[in-house]
């Protein structure tokens, strides 16, 4: 299994510093759990990636303003000499937007959410992997608050993104047109306590719920989208209780069995694990136990795709921390990998 690591190269604050030079490679040995170097692409601020296995193409941002090269980037990934990977660009986009922060892959359109403009965008993308033209541009601001998108997540069976807002501490749901083009469902925009700070949001593989994960509350919302609209279902802590204050969640991820949630936090540089029941009217989600992440502040978290390892991006101290998920989804830490500067995203690609 091949492991794509997302960085910073531009220093982002006191605890997201830039010391990477790009997107590197990593071979993943499914039953040590060890990593192995293949190689890098030099790129600006490649926060965030996400991966076309069919065409053997990674997109990437490069989170920046506007005026410094706010992008989308892509690059068909092939071997080399001696298992090493090499990096093929494709081409880029630019965005009429800030710092671009988050990607996510519909059909043939890549949706990029903007966190310092609270825009969301959509590029089109050719049959062979490559970025197509700049389809549109929407949004966020509506209100007094600087609206901050951060997150969105594609509802297949009912053609809906759904768009994590920090700023305004929305959920936000639009309809998703033939071409590609979002339209908000304004009657179905859902509001978060005040500065919950929704940042990371999950479908779960059931597809009637949408997880949330918020950054400054420690709790994760659960949401039955099966109805006209969104609806809250449940919201509860995603770390003791004594730790909710001085909460800094990141990442969401739900195994392939729906049971099992995992959420990354920095403040604390843990992973919380969380016990999921669905049923067909009923809905239970409790936390479980906590484990150190394996560094500090630990940004984003991946299960490997055969669902036992759960890896940890963190960003502060250049590491990865390395998990085997054992019975009822406790992680047990195998190993920790160091000297990987300042991992920000983990992507995972098959086929080469």
């Amino acid at each position: 299994m091949l492991l794509l690591v997302g960085a910073y190269t531009i220093d982002m604050g006191e605890d997201a510093p830039g010391r990477a030079r790009g997107i590197s490679a990593y071979d993943f040995s499914p039953k040590m759990g060890l990593l192995e170097y293949c190689g890098f692409t030099e790129e600006v601020n490649p926060s965030y990636l996400v991966v076309d296995d069919n065409n053997h193409v990674v997109y990437s941002v490069r989170e920046c303003p506007e005026e410094d090269g706010a992008a989308v980037a892509a690059y068909r990934m092939k071997r080399g000499a001696r298992r090493s990977v090499v990096f093929d660009f494709l081409g880029d986009v630019s965005l009429h937007g800030d710092h671009p922060c988050h990607l996510t892959k519909v059909d043939q359109t890549l949706v990029v959410s903007c966190y310092s403009s609270g825009s969301v965008h959509v590029i089109e993308l050719e049959e062979d992997g490559k970025l197509g033209k700049y389809l549109q541009r929407v949004d966020l601001n509506d209100g007094d608050k600087q609206a901050h998108a951060h997150c969105a997540a594609y509802d297949k069976p009912r053609n809906r993104l759904y768009v994590c807002d920090l700023g305004s501490d929305k959920l936000r749901t639009y309809d998703r047109h033939p071409d590609g083009s979002l339209a908000e469902m304004t009657d179905y925009a859902l509001s978060f306590s005040a500065d919950s700070g929704p940042r990371h949001c999950v479908l779960h593989p059931g597809g009637d719920h949408l997880l949330v994960n918020c950054e400054f509350r420690g709790r994760v919302a659960v949401f039955d989208l099966r109805g006209d609209g969104p609806k809250e279902v449940t919201n509860v802590p995603a770390l003791p209780q004594r730790a909710v204050d001085g909460a800094s969640g990141a990442a969401i991820r739900v195994d392939r069995r729906g049971k099992n949630v995992y959420i990354s936090e920095r403040n604390y540089s843990v992973i919380s694990t969380l016990r999921l029941d669905v049923e067909d009217d009923s809905v239970k989600l409790f936390t479980r136990d906590t484990y150190p992440s394996g560094g500090v502040r630990p940004r984003d978290i991946s299960l490997s795709p055969d669902g036992n390892w759960l890896l940890s991006a963190n960003l502060k101290d250049h590491s990865i921390g390395v998990f085997r998920i054992g019975a009822g989804g406790a992680l047990q830490l195998q190993r920790v990998i160091r000297k990987i500067k300042s991992p920000t995203c983990l992507a995972w690609m098959s086929g080469i």
